[in-house]
């Protein structure tokens, strides 16, 4: 009769091996795990911070030019321009259309109907105004331009640069909302004699009232009707 021999000692030996390299795979998972949720955790937050404090870097940056900034040249904006219509249901169906490429807003023109998908720097809307060109998007625009001839025109301009920075930024899809405490104390620092004889002291009243009345915080249901105020603040601005 043959027997099969078996290495009883090898057997035993593998049993703890295996039993500490389970130990040191679940410990490595375990680990893996806690890094991967600390660190992207880190990130998000990170994201969140840099989206919400758009409004303090800019206003930091425009507070430390505004002063400086009347220099008689112009600084323009462009309102990009989907379509007018006279039929409601069209202006509805080219605002739907829009809401694709950001947080578009309407204005009533007499019996006819403006849709535009933002207001814009004017370097930041002619590139909007190409993107949309290239995938086959009528557009076109209605230009705004500030003379800074004035500390009073110079004030305005920033701060409706301020505000737009805070708008376009809004638009992006992973941004829910951006702080306002920065740009109201910037703008409540701004009141001086020198602007009291500017041809559009009243326009820069409203604005700077407009901003001191703002919320803590803008969120992206609030777009569209803050998109219509400056509009409206742009078109009221005198050329001289």
């Amino acid at each position: 009769m043959k027997y099969t021999r078996y290495d009883l000692k090898r057997e035993k030996s593998t049993k703890p091996f295996v039993f500490f390299t389970c130990i040191i795979l679940a410990a490595a998972f375990i680990l893996g795990t806690f890094i991967f949720k600390v660190v992207f955790k880190t990130s998000g937050n990170l994201n969140d911070n840099a989206a919400n404090t758009v409004s303090e870097n800019k206003v930091k940056n425009t507070s430390n030019k505004s002063s400086s900034a009347v220099d008689g040249k112009s600084t323009k904006f462009i309102a990009v321009q989907g379509g007018i219509y006279k039929d409601k249901n069209n202006a509805a169906e080219e605002k739907s259309l829009l809401t694709k490429y950001g947080l578009p807003f309407s204005i009533q023109d007499s019996d006819k109907t403006r849709v535009f998908l933002g207001v814009f720097q004017e370097d930041v809307g002619e590139k909007m105004m190409k993107s949309l060109t290239n995938q086959k998007v009528d557009n076109s625009k209605m230009a705004f331009t500030i003379k800074r001839y004035d500390l009073c025109n110079a004030e305005i301009a920033e701060i409706v640069n301020a505000n737009l920075e805070i708008l376009n930024k809004l638009s992006e899809q992973d941004v829910k909302s951006i702080q306002t405490d920065e740009l109201k104390k910037w703008c409540s620092s701004l009141k001086s004699e020198k602007t009291e004889s500017g041809n559009n002291k009243l326009v820069l009243k409203d604005l700077t009232e407009y901003v001191s009345k703002l919320p803590k915080e803008i969120t992206k249901d609030k777009v569209e009707e803050n998109y219509i105020y400056i509009f409206n603040i742009l078109k009221k601005i005198k050329s001289n």
